[in-house]
């Protein structure tokens, strides 16, 4: 073929040209395709691994959750803790395994471990660290459970850290466990003059102007690892507004160690007028919290599923070594012939029924109760025993039974967890 002009020459120039660009640019779209092709690989690999290492971390934490068992022995040991055995995800049966299949995604290996939450220690967080591998792609995720709030963090203020001092401070409830511990774990936790008068003060406020003073303290659960002596002594008895005063305790769970209730009953025989006072504790369950009584009945004593109610609602409580019912008395005397009234202890009672035992309480029930005349006998005598008796027969408390009850080092452990960001 012979070319007759430039016109000709200049066409396949740029034709060879377009042959050169069009196979640069091909060349390019080819490698861009295979650098997307494998991003988006990389990414799917990604993606899969932080699938593996989350759904990993998951299935330690249930297994942590329920990780109390019982040896030969009878012994009960904590698992899982510590480095876990390699997890594969098995894609022919589409389940997790601890053996190597032929066909698996990937391979997840959890450690389960405790870290301090502060330099100073005295707490800890429980981490689930997860670690996914997916070809070369590996991701790591953690599980960690928070320190328990205390009763006495600014947020709360439930009570004075150093003192034990109740205070009538306004907060929100949050469902959480709350502990309850004073700077010396055995200065107890009462009530003071100053948050007493501001309950008397709402009460005497609100419509009906009861003459019921109380104090909630709301939260999932409740621990006490400092007694709740209500009541420190005659001083603050006799310090106090008149009235009945009740601390709430509004909780799914509550653990107590040491109680002690105080009751000054009116002395009608003196010459002025000096009212009766009583502390006391009520135990309440919040707002969707709590177990149905129909969700109970196979957790109680032997015999005492006829005392369930099955459309209330109920709570546990967990009684201390110590539960004592603390009687005052008005006492008169005369120096000069001018007369003199104060307060004195009229001795204690320790109520048996109660400590060390495990119930779930109908929400509601009052240690001393709102109506007087239950703590009564038919001769119209004080029967403390008799009152909690009563309570125990009609329902309002009943024994859980050994293997439902809950001991206060598993709950402290059975944190809920949340994933570190």
């Amino acid at each position: 073929m012979q070319l007759k002009d430039e016109r000709g020459m200049m066409a396949i120039g740029v034709a060879l040209t377009l042959i050169v660009v069009l196979s640069l640019f091909g060349g390019v779209l080819w490698q861009y395709g295979m650098f997307e092709l494998r991003r988006v690989q990389r990414a799917e690999a990604d993606m899969q691994a932080l699938f593996l290492a989350r759904a990993g971390a998951e299935a330690v934490m249930g297994a942590w959750k329920k990780r109390l068992v019982v040896d030969d022995h009878g012994e009960k040991y904590a698992v899982p803790i510590g480095q876990m055995e390699t997890l594969y995800y098995d894609l022919d049966n589409d389940q997790f395994t601890s053996e190597k299949p032929a066909n698996y995604l990937g391979t997840i290996d959890v450690v389960v471990k405790k870290e301090e939450a502060t330099d100073n220690g005295g707490d800890f967080f429980t981490v689930i660290e997860a670690s996914a591998r997916v070809g070369a792609a590996s991701r790591t995720v953690r599980l960690v459970t928070l320190p328990h709030r205390y009763g006495h963090d600014p947020t709360l203020g439930w009570y004075t850290e150093e003192t034990g001092e109740i205070q009538a401070t306004v907060y929100t409830p949050r469902l959480e466990p709350v502990i309850m511990r004073t700077k010396e774990p055995r200065t107890p936790i009462s009530f003071g003059k100053t948050a007493l008068k501001v309950m008397r003060d709402l009460a005497d406020r609100s419509e009906d102007r009861s003459e019921d003073r109380s104090l909630n303290f709301t939260a999932s659960a409740i621990v006490f690892e400092s007694p709740l002596q209500l009541m420190r002594d005659t001083d603050a008895v006799k310090d106090s507004p008149g009235g009945n005063f009740y601390l709430v305790l509004e909780a799914e769970r509550i653990f107590l160690q040491d109680l002690e209730v105080a009751y000054l009953p009116l002395n009608e025989e003196l010459i002025l007028d000096w009212p009766d006072k009583y502390f006391s504790v009520v135990f309440e369950v919040p707002e969707q919290a709590g177990f149905l009584g129909s969700e109970i009945k196979g957790k109680v004593d032997d015999g005492k599923a006829g005392k369930v109610v099955d459309g209330a609602r109920y709570g546990e409580v967990y009684f201390g070594s110590s539960v004592k019912w603390q009687n005052y008395r008005w006492y008169r005397y005369f120096i000069l012939f001018i007369p003199v009234v104060e307060i004195r202890t009229a001795g204690a009672e320790n109520l048996r029924q109660l400590e060390n035992q495990a119930f779930f309480f109908r929400d509601g029930w009052s240690l001393i109760p709102r109506n007087k005349a239950e703590l009564f006998n038919e001769n119209n005598q004080l029967d403390v025993s008799g009152y909690i008796e009563k309570s125990i027969n009609d329902g309002w408390l009943i024994p859980i039974k050994t293997d439902a009850q809950m001991s206060l080092e598993e709950f402290k452990d059975l944190r809920p967890f949340f994933w570190e960001q």
